[in-house]
């Protein structure tokens, strides 16, 4: 069997609501959170973990540059939140975690979960490729936004975001408010609008009423011209 086998074999990475057993859920509380709303704040001590039932949230850090950045989005699919820091053996969440849109999601103290992955091997496989692809992806992008300036910054966002949305090989629509795009990558708002008008100018992009489409490509220009 070849490596790609055992990887398919093992192909479950996913920590979410859907994988809890009947017994484990009894244990907890669902609780429905408005938009704007916080869920847990950065340097708490992590007494609970939450599974997303519904709903979207986004967590943001404070970094050493003074600046505020949403670096992930959880829904139901990857909707844990406090699993990195018990897993880690670590006594502060690493992140605040904000409601997008209504959120419900069940609340549970950590040390039941904590327990229960230590005592079941398929959940805690699960966890740890669940840890691995976070550690591999934020190694491939984290580090590269230190050394951006703004607009390959930007540059560097739409084409992340062209490639996670572009399912039928078509023309994408970045939803994301100026402000949220701002957040994700670390500048003020004013940088996000002046390089918006400058990819325009050069043609990398499309815009029309503040929204930004991009094509195959215009994407294909964008990688170009980030890294010449």
């Amino acid at each position: 069997m070849t490596l790609e086998n055992l990887w398919e074999k093992y192909e479950g990475a996913d920590v979410n609501l859907s994988i809890l057993p009947d017994e484990i859920i009894s244990h907890g509380k669902f609780i429905t959170f408005p938009a704007q709303k916080i869920i847990v704040s950065s340097g708490e001590f992590p007494q609970y973990l939450y599974f997303i039932k519904s709903g979207k949230t986004v967590g943001s850090r404070n970094y050493a540059d003074g600046n505020e950045y949403n670096y992930f989005q959880l829904d139901q699919h990857n909707g844990n939140i406090g699993l990195l820091e018990i897993l880690a053996q670590k006594d502060k969440y690493i992140a605040t975690i904000m409601c997008v849109t209504k959120v419900e999601a069940l609340r549970i103290e950590s040390k039941i979960i904590y327990e229960y992955i230590m005592g079941n091997q398929e959940i805690l496989r699960r966890c740890i490729t669940f840890v691995a692809r976070d550690l591999y992806m934020r190694s491939g992008n984290d580090g590269i936004l230190y050394y951006l300036d703004g607009i390959n910054r930007l540059r560097h966002y739409l084409i992340n975001y062209y490639e996670t949305y572009n399912k039928a090989g078509g023309r994408v629509t970045v939803l994301e408010e100026y402000q949220d795009i701002a957040k994700q990558i670390g500048v003020s708002i004013r940088t996000v609008g002046r390089s918006i008008r400058r990819l325009k100018d050069n043609k990398e992009i499309i815009s029309v009423n503040k929204k930004i489409m991009i094509t195959g490509e215009k994407r294909k220009v964008l990688f170009q011209n980030l890294w010449s």
